[in-house]
């Protein structure tokens, strides 16, 4: 198993279980508390902040009945008012926010973020070129030059610079 160090080069990052990295997965399982509602996941709490973001306060209340990430995305997609626009304006914001809550309430995920240095956090999603690199680990170091936007790879070196310096 690879190990978390301070080492050169991007760490890639991509499903929930796969080692070492998975944590920082939106759909990686880890209970953090807000304003009295426990998300049990990044994508929830990115899902549900979507669907208040456009008034949708029914599709919101469904997805906090249910712990199932694949859930929350497909009830996400459903929510009411969906302004693309609007929605680009907020959505990292609202993804560093969710992402703030739950390294700052789990100290060994935190420990874990802190440890990976000051090295690039990428999301090895072939599928994703908004919150991923649009390729898989194995070929993103070839083809950086055509890397999509990294969203949440950069949404995360952002949680993790204020972690260091206790910016809340």
């Amino acid at each position: 198993m690879a190990q978390i160090s301070d080492q050169e080069g991007p760490l890639y990052f991509w499903r929930e279980f796969e080692e070492p990295y998975g944590f920082m997965s939106q759909w990686y399982t880890s209970p953090f508390n807000v304003d009295g509602i426990t998300y049990q996941t990044a994508e929830m709490w990115m899902m549900i902040e979507k669907a208040r973001l456009f008034g949708d306060h029914e599709i919101a209340k469904q997805m906090t009945e249910t712990t199932i990430p694949s859930e929350h995305q497909r009830l996400g997609r459903l929510a009411k008012g969906f302004d693309r626009g609007k929605w680009n304006e907020h959505k990292s914001r609202i993804v560093e926010e969710g992402n703030f809550h739950k390294f700052s309430q789990d100290t060994d995920l935190k420990r874990k973020l802190l440890k990976t240095g000051e090295r690039e956090l990428v999301e090895a999603s072939p599928s994703d070129r908004i919150w991923g690199i649009g390729f898989g680990r194995e070929n993103a170091g070839e083809n950086r030059k055509d890397w999509g936007e990294n969203r949440l790879g950069v949404a995360l070196m952002n949680v993790r610079g204020r972690l260091r310096k206790g910016v809340k």
